[in-house]
């Protein structure tokens, strides 16, 4: 069984004085455990499961006592993570909010939707609405387990058409009842052991295969992952100084290097480091003719490592060194 994670911190916030709840990659089930609430707001609990094929499962209720309303704050999660994790959100009962902090986002949860986010690492706060019962169950994948549970492009093309491709982000999407079902039906109290197990795992897998035939069957992929590499693209030229590796920008839009490299060099014609240098090149040579920054400036600026490398680009380039537009004669061979 593969961690994701390799640890996971759960602050209770309806009493802050107790202590938090910490789980190591190497626990494989936390059983239900109960949420500390002062005296006269309610009880809960919480419980957690791994699985095979890198699923980790975890179910949270919140009973509350009559007369409450409001939104209050429930926990505070933070997980560091060994991969980028594919997180979904489902309710069976209740309302709330999630507050993602990694990209400052508020989503509503209700019970006809779902929660999905791609993240690099968690960070989240709970929120429920207080008024009535909450219960949540949750499901988290590597992004690798993911890949090879389904295969890489239908990942691609899921996590998409889910509009969570980037790493990280997160969205809330109306999701069938019929789909939803199959996660909220995970946790089987019947059933102890193995068995417990079993029927989770069959329950989550018929939740990915109804999702990605929902999600990916009504999405155009090719057009989509298009659109991935415009994305990428006007991305690229928007960077100042050094340009992030081929490993980090696939993550970042949930590609792998081999698709991601492909795609882009057969839309613009060229590697996306060629690609980078061309543009990076042309706009210091509209900025020489333009102004008086300093080389050595300019060169930092478009991530060269001195004033001498960016001279030399340039130089191959457009057949001249930088310093001879700086004398007013155009593009001046090196030869006058």
């Amino acid at each position: 069984m593969e961690a994701v994670a390799t640890h996971l911190n759960l602050r209770w916030l309806t009493e802050p004085e107790s202590e938090p709840l910490r789980v190591g990659a190497n626990q494989e089930e936390l059983t239900r455990t109960p949420v500390p609430m002062p005296e006269g707001i309610g009880y809960g609990w919480i419980e957690m499961m791994d699985l095979p094929l890198g699923m980790h499962i975890c179910r949270v209720v919140h009973h509350f006592e009559p007369g409450m309303e409001g939104l209050q704050p429930m926990s505070d999660v933070k997980v560091e993570l060994l991969e980028p994790l594919f997180f979904v959100q489902t309710l069976r009962s209740g309302q709330g909010m999630l507050h993602d902090r990694r990209v400052d986002v508020r989503l509503e949860n209700y019970p006809e939707g779902c929660t999905f986010q791609h993240m690099d690492r968690i960070d989240h706060q709970h929120w429920a609405d207080v008024s009535t019962s909450i219960e949540a169950i949750t499901l988290g994948m590597g992004q690798s387990s993911l890949h090879r549970l389904i295969g890489e492009q239908t990942a691609i093309d899921l996590l998409t058409g889910l509009g969570i491709r980037k790493v990280p982000s997160a969205i809330v999407q109306p999701v069938p009842a019929s789909i939803r079902a199959s996660l909220q039906a995970c946790f089987a109290d019947h059933l102890t052991g193995n068995l417990r197990k079993l029927h989770a795992q069959a329950k989550v897998l018929d939740f990915i295969i109804a999702l990605a035939g929902h999600f990916v069957g009504e999405s155009k992929p090719e057009s989509r992952k298009l659109k991935l590499i415009h994305e990428l693209r006007e991305e690229l030229d928007q960077l100042h100084g050094t340009v992030p590796g081929l490993d980090e920008l696939a993550k970042r839009y949930g590609l792998s290097e081999r698709v991601m490299s492909e795609e882009f060099k057969r839309e613009y014609g060229q590697s996306i480091f060629a690609y980078i240098s061309d543009y990076r090149l042309n706009a210091a040579h509209a900025a020489l003719q333009c102004g008086n920054l300093a080389l050595k400036v300019l060169a930092a600026q478009l991530g060269y490592a001195d004033a001498s490398h960016f001279s030399n680009a340039f130089d191959k380039k457009f057949g001249y060194r930088p310093g001879s537009l700086r004398r007013g004669a155009g593009a001046m061979p090196l030869n006058e």
